[in-house]
This record gives structure tokens, sequence and C-alpha cells, in this order.
């Protein structure tokens, strides 16, 4: 009789676990799910009144973000005949923020943890797919680095008074984690850990959590309200890129007891340099790439911070190549590329 009911015991306790683990992955999976459609709001009363957007994250609290990013890369290449390419690429973090500290002139310190990661790809009919926690094998762990090297590994951000991101450290562990699944030698030297420090601070981080700290302007504001950021020179191909973020205040509306600034976004863009460039032999002719963008932020004025927005931009490229064939002769070819992109931030 002492067997069977500890048999039972034990059968009812591993149908417990079983239930919570399974309740754990549906929580994990629903939080991935990206909603892709508007925030449902009500027009505020009086929507012209006058507001200022100030930061009011609360010191300790935990904000828990959805950051989704959606890519279609379609690239034909006409010469004798005609080649397609594409890509579609989805990616979606869960990143946890915390607000650790504020100094007297209101700059905020945050950790940053990075719990989970989704990718899925198709690449000229390749499929790669990526899970934190799910993918297990050390050859895909290796090829996911860039992810995987960011799950449960905490770092901080300073963020201005009025948003914008001004340093991104305390990323050590995040490199050393890539270099071990790099399988990288002994032999790195800090030079080249520095500089994998800043290609993942900048290259992946910034431009991911700066969605989260956008900078907002400190004056007060009403309906039609417009404002613009500059944004410092890139280099862009052959070109110099000036890229202006530019902002207008579209409304004020309730979101359940909250209340929301709707901002509508843009993006105005000057391309300056030479279209021509030559190489080895090989002359190519470029058309002025013309960026755009556009979509919409929903700034929750009641919480201090960014309930949602969804951001779309659109590059289009377009050059002519000239160059020795590989049969003699000369060879000439057209190449067009159309990259449409979509952010999409959601506070959970």
């Amino acid at each position: 009789m002492k067997k069977i009911l500890a048999l039972l015991i034990f059968s009812f306790l591993l149908l417990g676990c079983n239930k919570k683990t399974e309740n754990k992955t549906e929580d994990l999976s629903s939080k991935l799910k990206v909603d892709t459609t508007q925030i449902k709001t009500v027009p505020l009363d009086n929507p012209n009144v006058n507001f200022s957007i100030h930061f009011k994250f609360q010191k300790g609290q935990t904000y828990q973000y959805r950051l989704a990013s959606f890519t279609d890369d379609k690239k034909s290449f006409k010469a004798d005949s005609i080649i397609t390419q594409l890509v579609r690429q989805s990616i979606v973090y869960l990143a946890d923020i915390t607000l650790n500290d504020i100094d007297k002139d209101g700059v905020m310190e945050f950790s940053c943890n990075i719990s989970s990661i989704l990718m899925n790809a198709l690449a000229n009919g390749q499929v790669l797919n990526y899970q934190s926690g799910k993918t297990k094998d050390s050859t895909d762990l290796k090829t996911y680095a860039q992810y995987e090297s960011l799950i449960n590994n905490t770092f901080s951000l300073r963020v201005g008074k009025n948003g914008g991101i001004l340093e991104i450290f305390r990323a050590d562990k995040i490199v050393d984690k890539f270099l071990q699944l790099q399988k990288a030698p002994p032999t790195v030297t800090n030079e080249q850990k520095e500089g994998l420090r800043n290609s993942i601070t900048q290259g992946e981080l910034k431009p991911l959590l700066i969605q989260i700290f956008r900078e907002m302007p400190s004056q007060t504001l009403m309906k039609d309200s417009s404002w613009a950021n500059p944004q410092p020179e890139t280099q862009f191909l052959i070109f110099k890129l000036e890229n202006t973020n530019l902002f207008k205040v579209t409304g004020l509306e309730k979101y359940g007891s909250d209340t929301l600034a709707s901002i509508e976004a843009g993006l105005k863009s000057i391309v300056s340099g030479d279209t021509k460039y030559e190489e080895h032999g090989t002359k190519v002719n470029f058309t002025r790439p013309q960026p755009t963008a556009s979509g919409i932020i929903y700034f929750n004025l009641t919480k201090g911070c960014i309930q949602k927005s969804n951001v779309k931009t659109q590059v289009n490229i377009s050059y002519t190549m000239e160059g020795p064939s590989p049969k003699g002769g000369k060879q000439k070819g057209l190449i067009t590329e159309i990259v449409n992109s979509s952010n999409i931030l959601e506070l959970l």
C-alpha cells in the first residue's frame, strides 16, 4: 500500500511539474507573438490641450518590451538572363529593462536583459530558424552566435533625461559568450575584443533599444506640434547619408485609464557623393538611393514611456555594372534591390 501511495504522490507531482512547464512554454509563445494591429484607443474629450513628454520609469521596476523586426530584401540581376533573389527575415526579442539610478542631471541608468529571441528566415528557398532555449546543436549555436550571446547576459545603458541612448556598457559577458560560441583562439587581443564590443553595442543593441528610448522634445507640445532629430552622417554604399528623423503630434487618445500621445514618424534624407565608381576594370554607375520611413509612435503620458510603435522603412538601390567577362570581352548588368523593413515595439 505504501508503494502504491508513493507512486500516486510521485505521479501527481510529475503531472503538476509538466503542467507548470506547459504553462511557461505557452506564456513564452504568447509573448513572442507579435501584434501587428494598431492600438485600440478612443479620442480624448479635449485633444487640443497642451502637454509635455517625460520619461517616468519607476526606479527598481522592471518593464518588459517586445521588439520585432521584419525585413524583405528583393534583389534582381539582369544581364543575359534575369536572376531574382529574395530574403525574408523576422526577429523577435523580449527585453527586460530596469531603472537603477537617476543622476542630478536627470540621466537614467538602466540594466537590460534580453531573455528570449526568435528568428525565422527564408533565404532563396533555404529555411533558417533559431530560438533561444530550443536551439541546442553546437554548430547551430555557432551560426547564430550573434543572437545566442545576448541571451541572459545583462548589460547597462545610460539614457538622457529626454531619451536618446548616451552609452551602452558592461557588455563584456556578451563579448565573451560570442567568442566562446565561435570557438575563438585564446590569442584574441584586447583591441580585437574592444572592436567586437563596439560592433555589438553600436551595431546591434543600440538600433534595437533606441526604439524604447527615442529622444523626445523638452518643450510643451500640442496637436500638430512637430520636431526633427538630425542623425550623425553615415556611409551608405559609396554615398554619404544625412538622415533627419521627423515627428508630428497627431492627437491625444485614451488607452484604458491612460493617456497616449499619437506621434507620426517620417524621414528626411540627403544623399551626397559621386554616382560613379571604378575598380579593377569594372565600372559601376549608381542611381542615388532615396530612403523613406513612416509610422506611428504611441507615447504613454501616464506611465511616462513608449507604449507601442510601428515604423516602416524602404530603400531602393539600383546600379549598372560593366566589366570584363570570363568569356572575354565586356559584360554589362543591371542590379536592382528593394529593402522593406518594419519595426514593431510593444510594452507588455
